[in-house]
């Protein structure tokens, strides 16, 4: 018995290597072609389209989609934009879509509210959302909370380029009929600090896009078989 064991066990050894062979062999091209898209941007086509919305500087609501709390670098950029987009609509009221959890001050609402308002955004000019803790959920709560006559109103997603899309896409699937997107910067300046700048930075940045443009990608999939989007 046990040598018979022993025998089952030593065949499947060569079976369990091969898979293993395949399995190395297949990361190592995947990984191969990740870096070489950083290269050549071959990914660039797709981050732009996920970016395209229509835009308008006359919405009734402007509605900031944070992505943590201050001084999350994401939310931060988003809360920026936001601050311009009130500026060229004085009359927009501003929604901050996020859900509460425990203490309000020190929260994310609070800290991205505190941050507006810093930026000349008038108290009485923003309005706080306190459940959705997703992009699909943004719109639901927005909807049910009754901010802004969904069908009538008009609204301005503020978020970054590679979230535009779904945001749009999970808007309109929940009635939105009015939806328009202003995409926070996630670019950089560069300053002169020597040479080698595509190694040492350009790069990873360049990886790191791609990440992002293979999650959204996934995402709006996701969503779309959810009928979210």
């Amino acid at each position: 018995m046990d040598t018979q064991i022993t025998l089952n066990t030593r065949r499947q050894r060569p079976k369990m290597l091969e898979r293993l062979r395949n399995l190395f062999f297949w990361f190592g091209v995947f990984s191969f072609l990740f870096v070489l898209s950083a290269f050549t941007k071959a990914y660039q086509p797709v981050a732009e389209w996920l970016a395209v919305a229509e835009y308008s500087d006359k919405c009734d609501y402007i509605v900031l989609l944070p992505a943590g709390p201050i001084p999350n670098i994401t939310t931060l950029g988003r809360t920026y934009q936001t601050a311009l987009e009130a500026q060229k609509n004085p009359s927009a009221k501003v929604i901050i879509s996020n859900k509460l959890e425990g203490r309000y001050i020190g929260s994310t609402l609070w800290t991205i509210k505190v941050e507006l308002m810093l930026r000349g955004v008038p108290r009485e000019s923003i309005l706080l959302e306190k459940q959705a803790r997703s992009t699909n959920e943004h719109a639901k709560y927005i909807k049910e909370t009754k901010m802004g006559d969904y069908k009538k109103d008009s609204y301005l997603l503020v978020t970054s380029p590679s979230h535009v899309k779904r945001s749009v896409l999970a808007f309109k699937a929940a009635g939105f009929a009015h939806v328009y997107a202003s995409a926070a910067s996630e670019s950089y300046g560069w300053e002169d600090i020597g040479e080698g700048l595509f190694i040492r930075y350009k790069m990873w940045n360049r990886l790191v896009e791609q990440v992002f443009v293979l999650r959204e990608v996934a995402a709006i999939v996701f969503y779309k078989i959810r009928g979210w989007a």
